[in-house]
């Protein structure tokens, strides 16, 4: 959020409270303590569901706090969309009963070959495989 843009944010929310005040001060002293990443749009919400749901006047901590929830929030359903998404191409490629039954006789196959070969002990000499 902007600096010239406080403002209207703590007018917004003066309007609602009549504790709050607008003035030079207010606004770089809120300025500086929201979170620099915080948009217009997101803090004006933020004030709108604290008025709703708080009698108390709000303050930067609140906003910050809320809008760290919203963030944390959209980045763990984020995270979860994208584990269902790999989840889903995981099911569409995994091996068929049929496929899994044909590697399994190949490998059956080569250990069965497996079985002829004679084994060497530790002496040097060849064990018997019976």
């Amino acid at each position: 959020m902007k600096l010239s843009e406080v403002p209207i944010l703590l007018g917004m929310a003066s309007f609602i409270d009549n504790r709050l005040s607008v003035d030079e001060l207010r606004a770089r002293a809120w300025f500086e303590s929201l979170d620099e990443d915080i948009d217009l749009d997101s803090a004006k919400k933020i004030v709108s569901a604290w008025y709703a749901n708080h009698d108390g006047v709000i303050s930067p901590s609140h906003v910050n706090r809320e809008w760290r929830h919203r963030k944390s929030s959209a980045l763990e359903r984020e995270r979860s969309l994208r584990m269902s998404q790999e989840f889903e191409e995981r099911e569409k490629n995994k091996a068929t009963p049929e496929v899994v039954e044909k590697y399994m006789a190949e490998i059956r196959a080569v250990l069965a070959k497996g079985k002829d070969a004679s084994l060497e002990v530790d002496s040097g000499e060849m064990a018997s495989d019976r």
